[in-house]
């Protein structure tokens, strides 16, 4: 590998880094479609290079938003016993799966978080005023970007689980945090503040990634001139995605970042089905 195609995989992992650690995304969910899309890397290489950059990306994103108390440390513990399984087992999955079928699943997951984020653009949680709490997961912080106090208790836990199970097989199998299904999970289902249920996930992603990256390590799926252009990469844009987003309002951020998410999904579908655009 070249230094030019070094620097390519580090601002691309920076781009994706600074727009995963935005909205508790990981990072790898962008990382993943522009490296196979744009820089010709294997799929499967893609996704090992993300779950160890996007482990990197919990840990520096998470210290900003655990300042701002973004981060409900509880209810990230609580959700991380079914995320952590279920990325073990996508990620044995991924390392055998068909390559299309990688690009076709990861396509329509885009899609998905995409319309998702749209749907809870302007959600507003309820008044936590006599939800129950017994297990004490009720939280809350100070946005900037408001000026407001915001208190929630998350609601549906059950559900909140299974979801969690389900966001840790797809991190396992796409390398990508289980944050695009978590973020929209708890904010539409479970009533948690766009901002809180960002900052939990980049802490959750880190745990979950941790799981999936040895699989693919054991697997040989970690090739170290992809993986480290994407860790000095994704390390800056985090830390400057997670200050971002104290200054920023919510319903900004998912508005781009679901324009970006189904663009991204609309050409891994396409490409899982060899259909080229033409000019694009």
């Amino acid at each position: 590998m070249d230094w030019t195609q070094a620097i390519e995989l580090c601002v691309a992992a920076a781009g994706a880094g600074l727009l995963g650690s935005m909205l508790g995304l990981g990072g790898g969910v962008f990382m993943v479609p522009i490296f196979t899309l744009f820089l010709g890397v294997d799929p499967k290489f893609a996704i090992g290079a993300s779950a160890m950059a996007v482990l990197a990306n919990s840990v520096v994103g998470s210290t900003v938003h655990l300042r701002s108390r973004f981060t409900n440390l509880r209810l990230a513990m609580l959700l991380e016993i079914t995320t952590a399984s279920g990325a073990i087992i996508g990620a044995l999955t991924a390392v055998y799966a068909p390559e299309r079928l990688l690009l076709g699943i990861f396509g329509v997951v885009l899609a998905y978080a995409a319309l998702s984020m749209l749907f809870r653009r302007n959600a507003v949680p309820p008044d936590p005023v006599g939800i129950p709490d017994p297990l004490e997961l009720g939280a809350g912080y100070y946005d900037p970007a408001t000026k407001t106090s915001v208190s929630y208790v998350p609601t549906r836990l059950g559900f909140g689980l299974i979801v969690g199970g389900f966001a840790g097989l797809l991190s396992g199998l796409l390398g990508v945090g289980g944050g695009v299904v978590k973020v929209p999970a708890m904010n539409l289902v479970m009533k948690v503040p766009v901002k809180a249920a960002a900052g939990t996930s980049a802490f959750m992603v880190g745990i979950t990634s941790v799981a999936s990256s040895f699989v693919f390590y054991s697997e040989d799926k970690i090739d170290p001139n992809i993986v480290l252009p994407a860790l000095v990469g994704i390390v800056i844009g985090a830390r400057a995605g997670s200050h971002l987003t104290r200054r920023m309002k919510p319903g900004r951020l998912v508005l781009v970042f679901a324009v970006i998410l189904f663009y991204l999904g609309a050409r891994l579908v396409l490409q899982a089905f060899d259909v080229d655009i033409p000019g694009v």
